[in-house]
């Protein structure tokens, strides 16, 4: 079943059915797979819904259904081949982030794995922040010996901030099968340390490829890695309880070399 979704001044949805503009920081809507909707090639129903996009801003558009197992596929109005497309971004739901090079009109396509695929389905869009600034601390560490490299440095309210956490990100180097050992030890306070790829630094839930609360001693953190591939990885130095307002947490990161 077609339905109406949003409009609004940065993500103004052109609904294939009316629908009034909603001036909200996220939008939302219902709609149902039936038989009697328009098919793909393979048989299965769809329902498309349209959207008026910004270029260079981001976007997070997301399908869930508990009935059946939804992909949400994001095209140019007029393009035959999708933009964007995700089948299992969280669990067995959709997950699309996009940041178009131009404006226009977009089209979200609802569907099902399979061509069997019905029932109720809730479809979102938002329009995210910007995305977070340069990595402040390139890699470059203020100590390295044989068998070390150490960071130092301070978790204060001016740094970045993602789910409530101020948070430094290092970029290091890992070959693959490589196995390397990473401790972080705060002063006072309960670290947490994360193993990113650059590219997923603001994902929200926050995409690790592995972390550490307290593998050290105390509160600290050690966390031993072996990376799947190589090339370059965020190790993020964050606290799990967050730090008092107008203190700063000093802290020491070691990476195995």
């Amino acid at each position: 079943m077609r339905m109406a979704f949003i409009a609004s001044a940065a993500l103004a949805a052109l609904a294939l059915h009316a629908a009034p503009a909603l001036a909200q920081p996220s939008w939302s809507g219902d709609g149902r797979l039936e038989d009697g909707d328009r098919r793909t090639e393979e048989g299965g129903p769809y329902d498309e819904h349209a959207l008026q996009l910004q270029a260079g801003q981001r976007y997070r558009i997301g399908v869930d259904s508990e009935e059946f197992d939804p992909v949400a596929e994001l095209y140019r109005r007029g393009e035959a081949e999708p933009v964007a497309r995700n089948d299992d971004g969280e669990g067995l739901n959709s997950r699309i982030r996009y940041t178009p090079e131009t404006s226009g009109e977009y089209v979200l396509r609802v569907l099902g794995f399979s061509s069997d695929g019905r029932g109720a389905y809730a479809a979102r869009a938002e329009a995210l922040a910007p995305p977070p600034p340069p990595i402040s601390t390139p890699g470059t560490p203020v100590q390295a010996t044989g068998t070390w490299l150490l960071w130092q440095g301070t978790l204060s309210e001016s740094d970045s901030e993602h789910d409530g956490r101020r948070y430094d990100d290092y970029l290091v180097r890992f070959e693959a099968g490589q196995v390397r050992y990473i401790m972080l030890d705060g002063s006072g306070f309960d670290t947490l340390v994360h193993i990113l790829r650059p590219d997923a630094r603001d994902t929200d839930p926050l995409e690790t490829i592995d972390s550490d609360d307290d593998g050290g001693v105390d509160l600290n953190s050690l966390l031993v890695f072996r990376a799947a591939e190589a090339g370059d990885y965020i190790v993020r130095v964050t606290s799990y309880g967050g730090i008092e307002p107008g203190m700063g947490a000093a802290y020491r990161l070691w990476v195995s070399q």
